[in-house]
């Protein structure tokens, strides 16, 4: 006989300054089941980076690649073209 699981996924967002001695206390809404539940915390930077600039970066980059081979018009047989 198989066996079927109900799920339900609760949610919730909150936003915290973390203080010196680094602890977080968090209350759920009352409508959370109590029991075992994965508390995620993220944390982002705010330190500012230039923007890349893109037209040096590409000049670079154009510079980086072999030099295009160089071949006389003259020393091309017009039915290669066509084969």
């Amino acid at each position: 006989m198989p066996i079927w699981y109900n799920f339900t996924m609760h949610a919730h967002r909150t936003k915290v300054t973390i203080p010196q001695n680094h602890e977080v206390v968090v209350r759920v809404p009352d409508e959370f089941p109590p029991g075992e539940a994965e508390v995620l915390v993220i944390a982002t930077t705010a330190e500012p980076t230039p923007a890349p600039d893109m037209a040096s970066r590409l000049e670079r980059w154009i510079g980086s690649l072999p030099p295009t081979p160089v071949v006389p018009l003259a020393s091309l047989d017009r039915g290669d073209l066509y084969r």
